[in-house]
């Protein structure tokens, strides 16, 4: 368990190692391309109210690999818990560190305001500052400014990185539980693997978070699923019984 969780969280780091070793930093919004929007739109799985959504899609996903229905459902409180456990830190540590978004320091500097002031209005308030910063540049899409209205919070850490890392380890692990050599379960991690990256690299390309955000993001996601899996195979909770192991 120790290494599968440990492996797939390394893959997921490697999109802000490859960041740091390309020395490629967020510099605007004047390379956009078309897969820049189609980023917006994975990136927005992640994003509320539509991640709710995406919430019950993903465990739905799940059903296949479980022998029944019960054990399903009881995988899903699983689930309900670690989304709360881990958004639950994302929302403290952001209070905590305070750090703004890529976007918001270029905004701040160029209206010649400081982050400070931009992140001491209401979040009303500064959605309108971005609306009326980016009305007079035709060059970034509605559709990116939008997203930054609806985002205005702090940048450390990644809530969408952690939503998508978490239910990354949530695939590998139950997957390493009930039996990874399936093809449901091959199909279930790699398709969550390809969003999840993807996820990343949509967060650094919209200007929303830095390498680093990523980096400790995926940690944390993976210091709380190491020990919630360990707790769940010593307690043998998805143990096939008899009956399952004769069918």
């Amino acid at each position: 368990m120790l290494r599968r969780l440990s492996l797939y969280t390394f893959l997921l780091c490697f999109v802000p190692f490859f960041a740091w070793i390309f020395s490629w930093q967020w510099h605007g919004d004047s390379h956009l391309t078309s897969f820049d929007y189609f980023l917006y739109w994975l990136t927005e799985t992640g994003s509320v109210p539509y991640a709710v959504i995406s919430c019950g899609v993903l465990a739905l996903c799940f059903l296949p690999i479980f022998s029944s229905k019960s054990k399903w459902i009881s995988a899903v409180i699983i689930m309900v818990i670690s989304m709360l456990i881990t958004q639950g830190i994302k929302t403290a540590a952001k209070t905590v560190f305070a750090e703004p978004r890529p976007y918001a320091s270029a905004l701040a500097e160029q209206s010649g305001v400081t982050t400070d002031y931009f992140y001491d209005q209401t979040r009303e308030q500064r959605a309108m500052i971005v609306s009326q910063f980016y009305a007079n540049k035709a060059e970034v899409p509605t559709w990116l400014v939008h997203h930054r209205e609806n985002e205005t919070g702090y940048s450390f850490p990644s809530g969408h990185t952690i939503f998508a890392a978490s239910w990354l380890l949530l695939a590998v692990g139950f997957t390493q539980i009930v039996g990874r050599c399936r093809m449901s379960s091959k199909i279930l991690v790699l398709g969550i693997l390809l969003w999840s990256v993807l996820m990343l690299v949509s967060r650094l390309r919209l200007g929303m978070h830095h390498p680093i955000d990523l980096l400790i993001s995926t940690l944390i996601a993976w210091l709380v699923h190491l020990p919630l899996f360990f707790y769940i195979e010593q307690k043998q909770f998805f143990q096939q019984n008899s009956v399952e192991l004769v069918k």
